[in-house]
């Protein structure tokens, strides 16, 4: 293992010191820190750290990107002298001002990070479970195996019971963001998912509990109503705390709060989330009305979308759009930008003059390749020139213009990448899938080499 305690020292200095950190997170990819000050962190002194490829604030959170060996850098960083004297440990937020330095961030940014910390944890299951379900879908189309057998519906479940089951997973992570009880939350979703339940919540039909008639709502691959039921819940939990004598909250508390809002999960926050999604998929289909235009803008700009962190308020609604369909067009074209970033490391690696953005390119280039993470391509090279960021747009928006022509759409969740390819094999038009994929990487290649080669980036020639 390699020896981090000089970078990790560093960043910590440029942050405003161990005092000024409040909790300390790693993701794929970064570092994210919640800091009491924003201001006392000095981004441009982080930047130029050996190690760092890029600084962010997304999210209510000071993030600064490492690279894939940034579980290696967390864990010595959370060892280090300095970060344990502040009371700091491994994915503990321990600092008890920190919801109150949430509130100075913006409500976008609060929301970001909350579908951030309630969704995340599933993104490598369900690129995982995708994989499976393409590659089972492969070898049942090919007649190896029978749709209708045991092996088939078992690699098929790995995906598709994750979608279905969504409330519960995501009732656990909710309950932990919301800071009231996992457990309970999650055997809320799994109340309003049980089978004599849902099987009676037809969405649209008119159904009756304790004599009052609503308008039902099938939980099944939705994710609105579980969130609004557990943040109202944690608000009542802790409202009972106040007010329940502690050697009783152990029975009460979790009995009050499955009682009363099971049901009210079941007759108020079902329907509104009904409402909600049925706007959503009006927007949606409208977008999709024209499904080149819709591929054109989410092949161009979801990488973006992606760089600002708002990817995590899109991400569920193509989930649950697909979840309900079958299948989805923005995913497939949203990962053209990953690939024409791609294409723009590979030109990088080939005609940059400096070996060491040659070096950083060919690493971000072969991470991007394998398992689709783009944010060493996108820090290390591609922010670095405004023509690149611009390149990066064109050459996936002719992706999307190629997925958008053959109404190539998603069937499962899947990242870009060699690792993740076989889930798309059961994509609809496969074919022309790889064919934008060949555009994306094959425009932003040749873009790339011209600006390079005309002297018009200058940032890789030195």
């Amino acid at each position: 293992m390699s020896d981090y305690t000089d970078l990790n020292k560093q960043i910590i200095v440029n942050v405003g010191g161990a005092d000024n950190i409040s909790n300390v997170v790693h993701c794929a990819t970064r570092l994210r820190f919640n800091l009491k000050d924003t201001s006392k962190a000095n981004p441009e002194a982080i930047r130029k750290i050996p190690g760092v490829l890029g600084v962010q604030n997304a999210g209510g959170q000071f993030h600064v990107l490492i690279g894939t060996q940034v579980d290696e850098v967390y864990e010595q960083l959370i060892q280090l002298p300095e970060i344990k004297n502040a009371g700091l440990k491994a994915g503990e937020a321990v600092d008890e001002n920190l919801d109150t330095a949430a509130e100075k961030t913006g409500l976008f940014d609060r929301f970001t990070r909350m579908m951030s910390d309630v969704f995340a944890p599933y993104i490598p299951v369900l690129a995982t479970g995708g994989i499976a379900s393409g590659v089972i879908g492969l070898l049942a189309n090919l007649g190896v195996v029978d749709s209708a057998s045991l092996t088939y519906q078992t690699f098929y479940a790995i995906f598709y019971s994750l979608i279905y089951f969504f409330p519960i997973l995501l009732a656990f992570t909710a309950g932990k963001h919301f800071k009231c009880n996992p457990y309970v939350a999650a055997t809320l979703g799994a109340a309003i998912m049980y089978p004599g339940v849902s099987n009676l919540l037809v969405t649209g039909d008119t159904a009756s509990m304790i004599g009052i008639k609503f308008t039902a709502f099938n939980f099944g691959g939705s994710f609105i109503p579980i969130l609004l039921a557990v943040f109202c819940m944690s608000y009542f939990e802790k409202w009972l705390k106040k007010h329940v004598a502690k050697n009783m909250q152990f029975i009460i508390v979790p009995a009050a709060c499955l009682f009363i809002f099971v049901p009210l999960t079941i007759l108020v926050f079902g329907p509104i989330g009904g409402m909600i999604g049925n706007f959503v998929k009006w927007i949606y289909s409208i977008l999709s009305g024209n499904v080149v235009i819709m591929d054109i803008v989410f092949g161009g700009f979801f990488s973006i979308i992606i760089l600002l962190g708002m990817h995590w308020a899109v991400t569920p609604i193509m989930l649950g759009i697909m979840a309900e369909q079958g299948y989805e067009y923005g995913l497939a074209a949203g990962g053209m930008g990953n690939y024409a970033v791609l294409g723009i490391c590979l030109a990088v690696a080939i005609f940059a003059k400096n070996a060491d953005d040659k070096t950083t390119a060919s690493s971000a280039a072969f991470t991007n390749a394998l398992c689709g993470i783009t944010e060493p391509s996108l820090y290390g090279i591609v922010l670095r020139s405004k023509l690149l960021l611009a390149t990066m747009v064109i050459s996936g928006t002719c992706g999307g213009l190629v997925l958008g022509l053959g109404k190539v759409a998603a069937t499962n969740f899947a990242f870009s990448g060699i690792l993740s390819f076989g889930a798309w094999f059961g994509a609809v038009n496969f074919p022309m899938y790889c064919v934008g994929i060949i555009t994306s990487i094959g425009v932003g290649f040749l873009l790339t080499a011209f600006l390079l080669k005309s002297g018009k980036v200058t940032e890789f020639s030195k």
